[in-house]
């Protein structure tokens, strides 16, 4: 397997789009911000669900979690149920790293969105992700997530 070339490694992105969300939140404010952010992570699920329709629940999730994984926002997600456990998340990190609480932000309102489109096409469900708590840690951040 070859390895992923790129000019920015994860950090770097997250950063850059968090510094994003802070200049539309100049302009249309935190509720707008939050809103443009997770109807572009529902079209991303969207995209992602494609052609995986009629399938369950448990196969959107699937796609979510390999999605975050792959680009490597997130070292594990254990999904329970109609929760998710989302270990060093590293847009949490980089909020954490601003002083920014996660779970409100734009960026988390982007994963939301991403959950809620995957889940509507895979299983023709509407679903709303909400986020449950955030826990600082030694190893990173732990945040739940229900929906």
């Amino acid at each position: 397997m070859t390895e992923k070339a790129c000019a920015m490694g994860t950090k770097e992105v997250v950063s850059l789009l968090a510094d994003i969300a802070e200049q539309v939140e100049m302009i249309i404010g935190e509720k707008g911000t939050n809103s443009v952010f997770r109807y572009a992570g529902k079209q991303l699920g969207k995209k992602l669900g494609a052609g995986h329709g009629s399938g369950t629940e448990d196969e959107a999730r699937a796609l979510v979690s390999k999605f975050f994984q792959d680009k490597e926002f997130m070292d594990a997600i254990e999904l329970k149920g109609h929760e998710a456990e989302l270990s060093g998340c590293r847009i949490g990190l980089v909020l954490q790293e601003r002083g920014i609480a996660a779970g409100k932000h734009a960026l988390c309102n982007f994963g939301f969105g991403l959950i809620d489109g995957a889940v509507e096409t895979v299983t023709g469900r509407k679903i709303i992700t909400l986020h449950v708590s955030s826990e600082y840690h030694a190893e990173g951040i732990t945040c739940r997530e229900t929906w």
